[in-house]
């Protein structure tokens, strides 16, 4: 009992249990089997039995801790040890995905035939042998009825006459005294869709269960099973011995122990028999066709439960095709309206008004009462919304969320977003779509607050137990089902997965359109960069010519005539123009490299090697270096003559850095494998590079030493070269293990430039 004290929010009910400790319940490593069967726990390599169920006295004549000792072949003979052997080995790599049926053994003296059943859990195999029990269904043909059963299927037109007819069919086929098909809400909670029943029942039909009734360890076992059948809820457990050594994961089990909670929820359901077929839609969870046994124990026969799975499968791919189809307007619709928006916004000058403006704007497309577009320029707003302020303030909650996907989607904002039950008569339900990462850009939809009335089967959030007498926390199972009616507020309709995917679409959409303007953007920018370098620097070239001339006329005609000083100071103009011309070559240099056209051809690229070393011999032999190749290299597509400036800039820096004082003076030429590419590297033993510099080396006219060390050079020759490799569709980069320890600058040219894979 609560303390009368105790506040609304503390009280424990099913509406709004904690469920966190339930979910930490080990239920698929009970170390239990349900009595109607034996379980064997083998050695994958030789079938060795490594554990046994209790009741392998009663079932099988042999004590279950005599079985360690013993194999197959002294439970169950030798030829059935066999038979079993291939039957494991023809089951394959079926093994590991699901229980599979080897074979009947027969019945032999004092006990009844056993159907064979494996699975593979971690590094054991589980063997399952199910007592074969007469029943009425074993005496017709178990698949003789499926055809009906799919025809009836295939007449549906829509989700929920689809429902409607695979419950009374999956009733008609098994025998069950009902059969419910349930669809599980976000929350875990779930409605009861449809029912087929036999006279005298109370009815769920339409009703709704907490999340706590269906716990996500149950959800879980659930969407691992094809089928779980439980043919008795009363049964004793029987215990698998020993019990030492590490628990054996039973999810997959057909024997496997239920949980408590279970067993003792169905009781209080006066249910005495359950088999549950999970419902999946794109590898989800869905929902569960639940079949329920009121009038007594009923257990289902292995062969008639195969029959059941391939229904079972049928009925989850069928039931997808069918909610898809109940959209298939609404989805073609919003597609044609996604593509409508797309033209809109490549033919306007800025495209974010093509989002607002024109035939289609973001708002009449969607089910929605009001729509916003926030980006970094201004709100547009569109229909019935929260005024400006409040949009705004939705769009900075959303940026500082940290949402884990672009999409986001809740019908009840005022809930995660306290500030919103001041507006939820227009914002009670939110769709946003973030258009661009790391900045506060959204496209939003908003819904207004709908009252329901949602009918639960027993009133969700009356105070329900904990029990601890294990020292486990679980909880205790409802035990009335009365219908119970709540009026929901502070909700809105929920947001469809089609809308939601429709939302992402338009995002993608608006990325590439945005992606599309800032490639044409940066294309423009460059090439007018390129052009202004090519002028300024052509332009340049005649005053500086100007100037050096007439310096150089001026020291040569009056040289008697001038100080030391007034020498000095011409020199000095004479050796800036002569830097300034230099500077200007490179500047032409790097701006021709993104003008001039590339000639990709098949070229062996030992050849521009060759070349390069043969023009830089003799630098190469009065520094002392030697050259290394370790392997040939590979045919490419490439632009040879830029190859080969790109792989002279790169030998000139090596050698230029290559410390004469260094014992070892080497340079190396290769390539290697990386992450299914190639790489080309020249790699030196030099000064190296500090790793803060790594990057700025790359920067045009950026040297890291004085003018006159190391060669000298106006720091352009990096720069060329990364511009050359980048219209490759490539890059380059330098990596260094620090000063002293040399650097190896490394380039990729890009998916075209490669001739064959595989050399």
């Amino acid at each position: 009992m609560q303390p009368e004290h105790a506040a609304a929010e503390d009280i424990i009910a099913a509406g709004n249990v904690d469920l966190s400790t339930c979910d930490r319940e080990l239920v698929h490593m009970p170390g239990l089997i349900q009595p109607h069967g034996v379980m064997l726990v083998l050695r994958q390599s030789d079938l060795a039995i490594l554990q046994a169920s209790e009741n392998t006295a009663d079932l099988l004549g042999v004590p279950a801790l005599d079985l360690t000792s013993k194999g197959l072949a002294d439970l169950l003979g030798s030829e059935q040890q066999a038979a079993l052997g291939a039957a494991i080995a023809c089951a394959g790599d079926r093994l590991d995905r699901s229980p599979t049926h080897l074979l009947q053994v027969p019945p032999a003296e004092g006990r009844v035939a056993f159907d064979a059943i494996a699975h593979k859990a971690g590094d054991v195999l589980i063997l399952e042998l199910e007592q074969v029990m007469t029943t009425r269904s074993e005496t017709c043909d178990p698949y003789a009825g499926l055809a009906d059963c799919i025809a009836g299927l295939c007449r549906a037109t829509n989700l929920q006459e689809f429902l409607d007819v695979a419950v009374t069919q999956v009733r008609a086929f098994t025998g069950f005294d009902r059969v419910m098909a349930y669809r599980f809400d976000e929350d875990g909670s779930g409605e009861v869709m449809a029912e087929a029943r036999r006279d005298g029942l109370n009815p769920y039909c339409g009703q709704h269960f907490p999340a706590s009734d269906i716990p996500a360890p149950a959800r879980r076992l659930f969407a691992l099973s094809r089928l779980r059948h439980l043919p008795d809820a009363a049964y004793t457990p029987v215990r698998l011995l020993p019990e030492s050594g590490a628990p054996v994961d039973m999810s997959r089990s057909i024997l496997r122990h239920v949980s408590v909670m279970y067993s003792s929820y169905l009781k209080n359901m006066r249910t005495h028999a359950t088999m549950v077929l999970p419902l999946m839609k794109g590898g989800q969870l869905w929902g569960l066709m639940s079949c329920m046994h009121h009038a007594g124990p009923f257990h289902v026969p292995c062969t008639t439960r195969t029959a059941i799975e391939i229904l079972s499968h049928t009925v989850s791919s069928m039931m997808a095709e069918r909610e898809d189809g109940d959209t298939a307007t609404y989805r073609a619709r919003m597609s044609e309206a996604i593509a409508g928006l797309d033209r809109q916004m490549n033919e306007e000058p800025d495209f974010r008004h093509g989002l607002s403006r024109g035939d289609i704007t973001v708002h009449g497309w969607l089910d929605a009462t009001g729509a916003a577009v926030a980006t970094e320029d201004g709100l547009v707003l569109l229909g019935t919304t929260p005024d400006e302020s409040e949009v705004r303030g939705i769009v900075a909650w959303l940026d500082r969320s940290g949402l884990a996907r672009p999409e986001y989607a809740t019908n009840c904002l005022p809930q995660v977003y306290p500030p919103a039950a001041a507006f939820k008569a227009t914002a009670c339900g939110l769709l946003a779509a973030r258009l661009m990462q790391g900045r506060p850009e959204f496209v939003l939809w908003f819904r207004p607050e709908r009252v329901q009335t949602v009918a639960w089967a027993g009133d969700p959030h009356k105070p329900v137990q904990v029990d601890v007498s294990d020292g486990a926390q679980r909880l205790t199972p409802r035990t009335h089902f009365e219908p119970w009616k709540e009026e929901l507020r502070a909700r809105s309709a929920a947001w469809l997965p089609c809308e939601i995917e429709a939302a992402g679409a338009l995002r993608r959409a608006i990325v590439e359109v945005a992606l599309r303007r800032l490639n044409d953007d940066l294309r423009r920018s460059n090439t007018e960069l390129d052009n202004f370098a090519y002028i300024a620097s052509h332009d340049l070239k005649e005053p500086l010519r100007g100037i050096h001339n007439f310096a150089n006329f001026l020291q040569c005609s009056a040289d008697a005539k001038l100080t030391e000083e007034e020498r000095g100071r011409i020199q000095t103009i004479l050796n800036l123009t002569q830097r300034m011309d230099d500077l200007t070559d490179a500047l032409l240099q790097y701006s021709r490299v993104g003008q001039t056209e590339l000639v990709f051809e098949t070229v062996d690229m030992n050849e521009p090697v060759r070349q390069v070393l043969e023009l830089l011999g003799p630098q190469i032999a009065a520094a002392g270096i030697e050259v290394r190749l370790p392997r040939p290299f590979p045919k490419i597509r490439t632009d040879n003559v830029r190859l080969v400036a790109v792989l002279t800039n790169l030998v000139v820096n090596a050698i230029k850095y290559t410390d004469r004082s260094a014992g070892e003076r080497r340079i190396e030429l290769g390539w290697r494998h990386q992450d299914g590419r190639r790489l080309f590297y020249v790699r030196d033993t030099g000064i190296g590079i500090a790793e803060r510099h790594l990057e700025e080396i790359f920067r045009i006219f950026r040297r890291l030493h004085p003018q006159d060390e190391y060669g000298g050079g106006n720091g352009a020759g990096l720069t060329i070269a990364r511009r050359a490799i980048e219209r490759f569709g490539g890059r380059l980069w330098a990596e260094s293990d620090g000063l002293g320890k040399g650097a190896t600058f490394l380039f990729s040219l890009g998916e075209a430039s490669i001739a064959d894979p595989s050399a």
